[in-house]
């Protein structure tokens, strides 16, 4: 199985998104190739081009929405074929971080990385698949590799994930169709998480109304699991704050908020 991780915003004090998100999208590899042949050929059809990037700064924004409208019938179209097409989608939406509790505990891997690969590990074994972690090359979280690595070898619930490959592969996102769509993913999440879409959409904001039927797709495409214990582990999760501050000695609550389904809410059992 490959595992494709991009975030939109980024979870520090200073940056603009108040629910930064981190996305993975899982593809069976057998089939990897269709789902880019299937990306191509959009780009084909409705640019007559095929080395465009499916980027979500340049294509979900309000200007795509009031007059470009071949960027609009591309990402409409875009989410009309996610719709169809054999990927699982998870989510992990942040509350931003306080400047107070900075800096994080920077040896650690962040929990959003930790409770996306809980999901990858579950899914795979039901698959019985072993997991290839893909990231954009352009991903600003200095030392990943080395985070993902001591997480997999020296924490136990890491060495407990037999199914997750020893280190992540940094690729191309402009010819790794995987990368696009969690690329497009995130930024739906944030988006719908940032304007409480799960509440109440604008009258007559055709941006939003938008995002809030991509947002639809993409619940489609998740996936509720369950660990061997009973924990619950929802396919789109809302991390408390708590959890940037403990690095992977913060224990992912059994009672969850599901993000985008009820009020946003601090698990019950919070320290």
């Amino acid at each position: 199985m490959l595992a494709f991780f991009d975030e939109s915003g980024h979870p520090h004090p200073n940056d603009s998104a108040t629910r930064p998100t981190c996305v993975v999208v899982c593809i069976n590899e057998k089939e990897s190739h269709y789902i880019s042949g299937r990306l191509h050929a959009l780009k084909r059809d409705i640019l007559q081009k095929e080395d465009v990037e499916f980027k979500a700064w340049r294509l979900l924004n309000r200007g795509t929405f009031r007059r470009i409208p071949e960027k609009r019938e591309l990402v409409e179209t875009f989410f009309d074929l996610l719709r169809n097409l054999p990927v699982v989608i998870f989510a992990i939406t942040m509350e931003r971080p306080q400047p107070s509790m900075f800096p994080l505990m920077s040896n650690y891997l962040p929990n959003q990385f930790r409770y996306l690969l809980q999901r990858c590990d579950l899914l795979a074994q039901e698959t019985n698949d072993t997991v290839t972690m893909l990231f954009d090359g352009d991903c600003r979280f200095g030392g990943l590799s080395l985070k993902f690595n001591s997480f997999l070898y020296r924490s136990d619930e890491g060495q407990s994930m037999r199914t997750i490959a020893d280190a992540p592969f940094f690729v191309d996102s402009r010819i790794t169709a995987g990368i696009q769509i969690a690329d497009m993913a995130a930024s739906v999440v944030r988006i719908y998480e940032e304007n409480g879409l799960a509440f109440r959409v604008p009258t007559g904001d055709t941006f939003l109304s938008a995002i809030k039927r991509y947002y639809t797709v993409l619940k489609e495409k998740t996936k509720d699991l369950q660990t061997p214990q009973g924990e619950k582990r929802p396919g789109f999760y809302l991390m408390p704050e708590r959890a940037h501050y403990g690095g992977t000695i913060s224990k992912e609550p059994a009672s969850e908020a599901i993000i985008g389904d009820t009020e946003e809410q601090k698990p019950e059992n919070q320290a």
